[in-house]
């Protein structure tokens, strides 16, 4: 065992290769000490545990894990174990997960004290309130992960949040463009000459936010190809855990999110006329593109998605199309390109799917005409044989 200074803790290495410390957090009435002990994987991640709860004894903060409210427990969980570990947006949204729909609900009540039903009764009413399946997994996901850290740091025994019936997922086919609505919104966004990153979408397949980050060194048009390596993230989060409103360059949805995309010739146009415009602007309104951006606003700034998506609503309207959102243009490229014959495994590399049953679970519709098409064309090599 490591020994360390009076008030310091100890740390140690359990028979099973991991590790924990203890530490004096006070006594008890009849003047036993209250030790506190936290468990890790690494003597590194035990080190950075106990240095949080030193600190908070020393500032006066330190909760007694017998008094600790679920409020206490969610605010030190996304400060210790999430504000340095998840994307800002997965942050926002689980702040917004518990301020929203957890606190309200259990957030006074002792953490020790929480059974499973009360953690049922949150899904149960999201349920009836009409919410939809994504939310309430965000919520159930928020719930489950805090909780079963509050068993691995021995606040509870264990977590009342395993379990849980959630509402069946409700599986909806993927709206996409048929050949002419495509046709009619490629027209209705040129027209506007500030909807190029949206068709660009139609021929490339990348999500919204990867469009918006795009920089100019990373398009390669000598060798006709593609980076994808970043997304535009609308939230930063500040040291204390706090966030901050603030666009900036990310990175890409997954590790699978980092790929090349081969450019055919209408994406070479596109982007070389986009380039020529955006310099004429730029010079006009002598405002600088700081961050290469190739789609940049008109002071040279990041495009916020909320205008992408006001910039597509407007050219369907004009298109007399409905249900389209950027995520629309996205399906359609991949459908048309399955209907084309571009293998599976391909449009799930092109699209930065982790997986190939992600690919082929969301492109079911598309499948079956490529599946009897393969086939005819394996019946007329056969008559070329025989």
């Amino acid at each position: 065992m490591a020994k360390r200074g009076q008030g310091e803790g100890t740390i140690s290495k359990r028979p099973d290769g991991t590790w924990w410390a203890r530490i004096t957090v006070g006594r008890t009435p009849d003047g036993k000490q209250k030790r506190k002990a936290f468990y890790g994987k690494s003597r590194k991640e035990v080190q950075e545990k106990l240095t949080a709860a030193l600190n908070d004894i020393n500032k006066d903060n330190y909760i007694d894990p017998s008094k600790m409210t679920l409020e206490q427990w969610l605010t030190i969980w996304m400060r210790d174990y999430r504000a340095q570990y998840v994307k800002p947006e997965t942050y926002v949204n689980n702040e917004s997960c518990i301020r929203k729909h957890i606190i309200p609900v259990l957030g006074k009540v002792a953490l020790k004290d929480i059974r499973r039903d009360m953690t049922q009764k949150i899904i149960t009413d999201m349920v009836a309130e009409g919410y939809g399946h994504s939310r309430i997994s965000d919520v159930y996901l928020v719930l489950h992960m805090s909780l079963n850290v509050a068993v691995d740091n021995g606040l509870i025994t264990k977590s009342p949040a395993e379990r849980l019936k959630l509402p069946p997922t409700e599986k909806q086919e993927a709206r996409v463009l048929t050949v002419e609505e495509q046709e009619k919104v490629i027209e209705k966004l040129r027209e506007s000459t500030s909807g190029d990153y949206l068709e660009l979408i139609l021929y490339t397949g990348m999500r919204i936010g990867e469009v918006l980050a795009l920089t100019w060194d990373d398009i390669d048009f000598e060798e006709k190809m593609l980076s994808v390596n970043k997304s535009l993230s609308k939230w930063i989060i500040l040291p204390d855990g706090s966030r901050k409103l603030q666009m900036g360059f990310g990175s890409p949805k997954s590790k699978s999110g980092f790929r090349k995309i081969p450019l055919i010739p209408e994406a070479i146009e596109l982007l070389k006329n986009a380039e020529e415009r955006q310099k004429r602007k730029l010079i006009i309104s002598g405002f600088k593109n700081t961050n290469n951006l190739v789609f940049c606003s008109p002071r040279g700034n990041f495009i916020d998605r909320n205008v992408a998506y006001e910039v597509l609503k407007r050219a369907c309207e004009k298109a007399e199309i409905s249900g389209v959102h950027p995520h629309t243009l996205r399906h359609t490229f991949a459908t048309r390109g399955l209907e084309q014959g571009i293998p599976l495994k391909i449009m799930q590399e092109i699209l930065g799917h982790s997986t190939i049953s992600m690919t082929a679970d969301i492109y079911t519709h598309v499948l079956p005409d490529a599946k009897t098409d393969s086939m005819m064309k394996l019946s007329k090599a056969n008559d070329k044989n025989s």
